[in-house]
């Protein structure tokens, strides 16, 4: 894609004593990580005119590594096509993609009914409503990261990640099953111990 240098872009190359006067716009990826989020990584510097492709100025060693910053620091962009990227003949490793994505997750991200609860920026990371089997324990708020979707697509696996106040019996890192449930209030997502 294609960003304007904006505030964000412009902070990460000024500190890196990278910005040029000729150039007007930035080519970079986004990248999707579970632990850092959705960043953007600067590969090039361009300068573009009215109907014509993006002229590079200068390509980054190392892919732009250290030249990183995150979705909402980006600003205006446009993204480039299959055949404006192959005519700028940016190299194969330049435009290559982390792609994890076994079949489960894919099911699990491609679940609308999880978009409001999903963390801003983390997507296979929901907030649900932790509670004990015995209901003696008050419920609590936890983030889990859906890992698993059960055959009948009733309910999920994930990793618990923060540490309950109370006693639940799980510890964050640990394994928990969450499902939707329904009350008077809507719907939301719960996530049952067996303590």
């Amino acid at each position: 894609m294609v960003a304007e240098i904006g505030p964000g872009i412009s902070r990460i190359l000024s500190a890196k004593g990278l910005m040029h006067r000729t150039q007007d716009r930035c080519i970079g990826f986004f990248y999707v990580d579970n632990e850092e989020g959705i960043t953007f990584r600067i590969h090039s510097l361009c300068r573009t005119e009215p109907g014509k492709l993006p002229e590079i100025v200068m390509n980054f060693e190392n892919h732009g590594e250290g030249l990183i910053l995150h979705s909402d620091e980006v600003g205006t962009y446009t993204l480039l096509s299959n055949d404006e990227a192959n005519n700028l003949s940016l190299l194969e490793e330049q435009r290559w993609r982390i792609y994890y994505e076994p079949e489960s997750l894919q099911a699990i991200r491609n679940r609308v009914d999880l978009d409001r609860f999903r963390a801003p920026g983390y997507f296979d990371d929901v907030s649900a409503i932790l509670v004990s089997k015995d209901h003696q324990t008050i419920p609590e708020g936890v983030w889990v990261r859906l890992e698993d979707l059960s055959d009948d697509g009733a309910s999920f696996r994930g990793t618990l990640l923060n540490e309950p106040y109370s006693d639940f019996g799980v510890h964050e890192g640990e394994m928990l099953t969450v499902r939707f449930a329904e009350d008077e209030e809507g719907r939301f997502l719960v996530a049952e111990t067996g303590s």
